[in-house]
């Protein structure tokens, strides 16, 4: 496994918003959210990918409970969905149920969508939330209005998949 091989290309699917975070809790149920945020390094001698969710979000929920999330690469061609995933509530609704992306059964990840061209395994070792009181009040401004600040979520880096 090399996650940081192709790191520029996965970075650039990420800023441009191709990327599901998803996973299953308890009930295994799955949910899945679009991101645009997150990092890619190294933590404590290991390849790590620390995802930022709000505590309002469904898949946080299914974070606490699961402790393990899949990184879902997707193609432009399916905007559609990816736009769906990061608008819908899984609070409201069982977003896979739309039929937009299709969730799939694959040893040894979470939440794997068959579409996804790229799959990151993750599992959570370490939490931590976004502390306001540092933050450059520009930021606070544009992305926390709302005083809704991320939970960082680090998750170890156990397997990759590209198809």
């Amino acid at each position: 496994m090399e996650p940081f091989k192709d790191l520029q290309g996965l970075m650039e699917e990420l800023k441009k918003g191709n990327v599901i975070l998803a996973t299953k809790g308890k009930n295994e149920r799955a949910n899945g959210m679009t991101i645009g945020w997150g990092f890619f390094g190294i933590m404590w001698s290991e390849s790590y990918f620390i995802a930022a969710v709000r505590p309002s979000r469904f898949t946080w929920r299914l974070l606490h409970d699961s402790k393990r999330f899949t990184l879902n690469f997707l193609d432009e061609k399916y905007r559609s969905a990816l736009d769906y995933f990061g608008t819908a509530s899984g609070y409201e609704e069982d977003k896979f149920k739309k039929g937009l992306l299709t969730l799939e059964t694959l040893e040894g990840f979470t939440a794997p969508i068959k579409e996804a061209h790229t799959l990151i395994e993750c599992r959570i070792t370490h939490v931590n939330n976004v502390e306001p009181f540092i933050l450059p009040m520009e930021y606070i401004d544009n992305f926390y209005g709302d005083n809704a600040f991320h939970t960082l979520f680090y998750g170890k880096i156990e397997k990759m998949l590209k198809r």
